[in-house]
């Protein structure tokens, strides 16, 4: 997407050969998920935006549409493309909403998220005083990679990227969010999180430090610390989340 008519989005260098198998592949996909109905269209449409081969690492472009999760540096990895839209839909984020993600990798979510919320067309270019999408990351090599791909789309125009602990929220505390995504697994939901989020704002993030972690839904229902409810949605597996309130110190 391009956020201002300064920026032009630098096409990943491929043959003209992968370019045409990446299509195929993404085109094979997006009809599957349009049978299985696994996300609304909006969030389909957001897919199709976003190019993915331009936030696997080089050796794996030519499987960044096989719906699984690839290695990425410094022991991380980008999630299989349905569980990233899936996280949206749990999230129910919607145009104009302000979000949080803990964990940047390789900036694909922060994309995805981005094609949803953010403002869309030359008609609705305006200087974003306050960028709708944060979104945090721990390692520093990680999070150089997620800006730099970011950057390189046209994203940070509605992205905020930093590097530092997300298990700690958003550098800026009196700021809130209608939905927080967290990457990441923790054995606990770190507090600062539940106090970011707006009355009514959603936190999604997988609870456990097994094989399997259960991912969850937080709805933040009143304006004291305890005034939350959580829903259980599905079994899942992510990295351990790092940080004062990870798993990882």
């Amino acid at each position: 997407m391009n956020y201002t008519s300064k920026c032009k989005p630098k096409e990943l260098e491929i043959d003209e050969k992968l370019r045409r198998s990446l299509y195929r592949d993404k085109m094979e996909l997006l009809n599957f998920y349009k049978r299985i109905n696994l996300v609304p269209d909006e969030i389909l449409e957001a897919f199709w935006r976003v190019p993915r081969e331009a936030f696997v690492l080089p050796q794996y472009i030519k499987y960044a549409y096989v719906d699984e999760p690839l290695p990425l540096i410094d022991n991380a990895t980008i999630s299989a493309i349905s569980m990233s839209l899936l996280l949206i839909k749990y999230s129910r984020i919607k145009y104009g909403d302000e979000v949080l993600e803990i964990g940047t990798g390789s900036g694909y979510q922060a994309a995805l998220i981005a094609e949803i919320v953010c403002p869309r067309g030359e008609e609705e270019i305006i200087e974003i005083n306050r960028k709708p999408v944060c979104t945090i990351e721990i390692s520093r090599k990680l999070y150089e990679l997620g800006k730099n791909n970011l950057e390189k789309l046209c994203y940070l125009k509605c992205v905020d990227v930093r590097c530092g602990d997300g298990s700690l929220g958003w550098p800026e505390k009196d700021r809130k969010f209608d939905a927080i995504i967290v990457t990441a697994a923790g054995e606990k939901i770190p507090p600062p999180l539940i106090k970011q989020l707006k009355i009514g704002g959603r936190l999604i993030m997988p609870l456990g430090s097994g094989f399997w972690q259960k991912l969850i839904r937080l709805t933040k229902t009143g304006k004291n610390d305890n005034d939350y409810e959580v829903e259980y949605l599905e079994d899942v597996r992510f990295v351990p989340l790092r940080g004062k309130y990870g798993v990882e110190k």
